[in-house]
């Protein structure tokens, strides 16, 4: 019988390094393939990414503009699924998220939006000095190759910009897709969405979002190809030979040190399972950085050590850090549409989305509710608290609330979204709320597998989530009733009137929604960048706090919604990342 002597060793406990990298990551996505790219530059420096996923350069569900949602459920998803949840009419639903170089950018609607000013802002207040709009904005520009749009997809798809807000010498190809044509629906959406009194915004990347405005996507133009993560960062510098892509998944660190009074923890690597399936580890000289993304960066913090000391017993595993933080704090946004036939003919991709503010939803009664909400943070956090077993106390979750609250009602930040579009015969108004006071988690399910975690958004838990979802609902319900657009609905198709009538109440739309809701896969939180008072798991710098080199960098250090799409921040907050990796 052949025995394998490296299993045998780690066994024993012995470690056992085939190669040894200055830097590793864990996860070969959007941030991961900007920090690899960045990192790689200094030729000395020595980068391994390790990557479950495969090389999707020539898959046309991926390269195609024209084709977003045909990859979910093929082999580049994780096909994950939720818990049942209450706000969804106790179903268990599908949640996406890329398994291939370039991560969920392959998969994903190639939004470019980045959001509200303040809500960057609103980072210094939870603790992150140097965070900020006036901060990042730099790198939104440096990430950046914008692409103008042409005289056609201006005067026919209205597609407009302020160069002041765009980069042209970047690594991301941004712009406007030729299939960008059909100039008679969008003067039929511009001018109904006026009428309701959202004027166009001539450029939704300024920092202020409200308004209506046709959205730049991650494409090549001119190549008429999706701009995913491995096309701008990865794939021109490939051959570099101090970089490479290692096919496997990472489970756990490696600890170098035990854990002492007042220490540091310090990783020498990572742990994985290599495409056969066998368990192998990586030596890591300088920092290991975890970027596999808000639903998995937690299970590899669990599985090391890090984490909630409740769970980590319940498995079996020893605590090294006590972070109960890990894994808490997951935000997604709960998406919904309405669906009607038409006798017009939409050809082409419709990139249109509204954004609106507390005050276009509640109108004369904003004071009213603002003040009734304020009553009710101490409530919502003992709520959000208790239903998350406490791993971050109410009085933790009220002053992250609070910080919340201002920027809905003081700051006047956009707090929902909707996306007006269509295909052939069939016109579509999909909506979210965009800063939901709901939060649930993610966490493992077992010691021995990170391949099935326990994904827990908590849809609509709180009460006012609902509210704004149903108002940005009838919000959009209201479009289609509107001239021009209006003249050409033929019919009301999902959910239809018998389910959700014109003018239906609260009890209508709260009885409609839950069957309908829907991931929006802007998953965030669940390694928030936070003062380690308030639940935080990295500090301003990105270090895991009770480690001296370990970093996450992606979605997952997020601490709060953002209104705009996740994409364009997380390559600005990846790009930052690798500087103060380098200057550390």
């Amino acid at each position: 019988m052949k025995v394998d002597i490296s299993l045998v060793l780690l066994a024993l406990g012995i470690k056992v390094r085939c190669e040894s990298f200055d830097y590793v990551i864990a996860g070969a996505g959007t941030c991961g393939l900007v920090l690899a790219n960045r990192l790689s530059e200094e030729l000395n420096i020595r980068v391994a990414v390790i990557e479950p996923g495969g090389d999707v350069r020539h898959n046309p569900n991926v390269t195609d503009v024209t084709r977003f949602l045909r990859a979910f459920g093929t082999d580049i998803d994780w096909q994950y699924t939720t818990t049942p949840q209450p706000g969804a009419s106790n179903r268990s639903l599908a949640y996406h998220a890329g398994r291939a170089i370039g991560g969920t950018s392959t998969i994903n609607g190639m939004t470019y939006i980045r959001g509200d000013k303040a809500e960057f802002d609103a980072l210094e207040a939870l603790g992150n000095k140097g965070w900020n709009w006036d901060t990042l904005y730099s790198y939104f520009k440096r990430v950046e190759r914008f692409s103008p749009p042409t005289a056609a997809q201006t005067s026919e798809g209205g597609a407009s910009f302020n160069p002041e807000y765009h980069g042209e010498d970047g690594p991301l190809t941004t712009g406007f897709p030729f299939e960008l044509l059909n100039g008679s629906f969008h003067e039929l959406a511009r001018e109904a969405w006026q009428k309701l009194g959202y004027p166009l915004n001539p450029d939704v990347n300024s920092g202020e979002t409200r308004g209506f405005d046709v959205w730049p996507q991650t494409l090549d133009r001119d190549a008429d190809i999706r701009e995913d993560a491995a096309r701008a960062y990865y794939y021109p510098i490939e051959q570099r030979p101090n970089l490479k892509i290692i096919k496997g998944t990472v489970t756990k660190l490696t600890w170098a040190n035990s854990s002492t009074a007042g220490s540091l923890l310090s990783a020498d690597g990572v742990e994985y399972r290599d495409s056969n399936n066998k368990t192998a580890t990586l030596s890591a000289t300088k920092e290991v950085v975890l970027s596999a993304g808000a639903l998995r960066t937690p299970l590899i913090l669990e599985s090391s050590g890090v984490g909630n000391p409740e769970i980590l017993k319940k498995y079996g595993i020893e605590t090294k850090i006590e972070l109960n933080g890990v894994g808490e704090n997951l935000q997604d946004q709960p998406n919904t549409a309405l669906e009607y036939s038409s006798n017009f003919n939409v050809t082409g991709t419709a990139p249109y989305a509204t954004f609106v503010t507390a005050q276009d939803i509640f109108g004369n009664q904003t004071s009213t509710v603002a003040a009734a909400t304020d009553a009710k943070l101490s409530e919502w956090a003992q709520r959000v608290s208790d239903v998350n077993g406490g791993a971050i106390s109410p009085s933790q979750l009220e002053r992250i609330f609070r910080v919340q609250h201002n920027l809905i009602f003081n700051k006047n930040v956009t707090i929902a979204e909707s996306l007006t579009s269509g295909s052939g015969s069939i016109l579509i108004s999909a909506f979210w709320t965009l800063l939901p006071f709901s939060r649930g988690s993610v966490h493992i399910k077992s010691a021995e597998d990170i391949e099935d975690p326990i994904i827990d958004p908590k849809y609509l838990f709180i009460d006012f989530d609902l509210t704004v979802q149903a108002g940005i609902g009838r919000t959009s319900q209201g479009l289609w009733y509107t001239e021009p657009i209006s003249n050409t609905v033929v019919s009301y198709l999902v959910p239809g009137d018998a389910d959700l009538p014109r003018n239906a109440s609260d009890a209508q739309w709260a009885a409609a929604l839950g069957p309908l809701v829907s991931p929006n896969h802007h998953a965030l939180g669940t390694a928030s960048m936070m003062s380690r008072e308030l639940g935080g798991v990295v500090d301003p710098k990105l270090k895991v706090f009770g480690t001296s080199n370990v970093r996450v960098v992606d979605a997952s250090v997020l601490p709060m919604q953002i209104s705009g799409h996740l994409t364009a921040t997380l390559y600005a907050v990846a790009e930052r990342a690798a500087e103060l990796i380098k200057n550390s």
